[in-house]
């Protein structure tokens, strides 16, 4: 089946048993749940606020996992409109079907509080432009032995850079952590990002942090694509995209400012 994660991805034989797609609210239910026991990828804030977590609601209380869920969903498609969903799926084809086999999640580092508290303790990291950050990264155990979760999390990286390539982001960052088992951090193994041509940028083995430069050049959707679908006729330009200032003359630059009138003194005239 051929890769549609967006106009700019090409499939490969490399990925030719996988197909990609932004998350949508048909979908939510597909995401597969990650590797730490207990956690629920439909209901998890642990990334969106800093007293967040990520176990699933207790089912006794339904109202309370519904509302989680309503939240999550409305803020992983946030962006949709302007931009795109802030989350994909990765999907694998045999004889049998089509079956959800990986995750990830993805936004603006403004979505995700405890990701800039991370990058926070790292002071040579580049400040501008504000990266995008990826939050989470999981591959299922069903999906195969360690080597084809590796090869499948490496192409989910691929296709969420194009696709951010696309939106015209010019850097992604992650911050995954060692453990005895590297699926169980939600960003995933350091070694999937190094496959995904990310370079460590700062930190130690620990506390790493991934980075990975895009072009952003061929960007679809950004701020002055949206300038430009909204582009008024010609004999409007003058006006377009906002009415400019006059600028001050050499003249203004040395001329006093007009003399305010002088208000009653209360206390009576000196």
């Amino acid at each position: 089946m051929p890769v549609t994660c967006s106009p700019t991805a090409q499939p490969s034989a490399r990925m030719a048993d996988l197909d990609f797609a932004l998350v949508d609210e048909a979908t939510m239910g597909d995401v597969p749940d990650p590797a730490q026991p207990g956690a629920r990828c439909q209901t998890c804030d642990y990334w969106e606020r800093l007293d967040g977590g990520r176990e699933a609601p207790d089912p006794a209380t339904g109202d309370d996992a519904r509302a989680q869920g309503d939240l999550k969903r409305s803020r992983l498609l946030a962006g949709r409109d302007l931009a795109g969903a802030y989350g994909m799926l990765v999907y694998r084809s045999d004889s049998v079907g089509r079956t959800a086999v990986g995750w990830c999640q993805f936004g603006p580092i403004s979505a995700y509080p405890r990701a800039q508290v991370i990058r926070d303790r790292y002071p040579a990291l580049p400040e501008s432009p504000a990266p995008w950050v990826i939050t989470c990264l999981q591959v299922t155990p069903a999906a195969g032995d360690a080597d084809e979760r590796r090869r499948i999390g490496s192409a989910l990286l691929e296709a969420v850079c194009a696709e951010l390539d696309r939106r015209g982001i010019v850097a992604v960052e992650s911050y995954p952590e060692a453990a005895s088992d590297p699926w169980l951090p939600s960003p995933g193994p350091a070694d999937v990002y190094l496959d995904a041509a990310f370079e460590r940028a700062a930190g130690d083995d620990r506390y790493p942090v991934y980075r990975r430069e895009l072009a952003g050049g061929g960007a679809d959707v950004g701020w002055g694509d949206l300038l430009e679908r909204a582009r008024p006729p010609d004999d409007e330009e003058d006006t377009w995209p906002l009415p400019l200032p006059k600028s001050p003359s050499e003249d203004d630059f040395f001329r006093l400012p007009p003399e305010r009138p002088k208000r009653p003194n209360p206390f009576g005239d000196d």
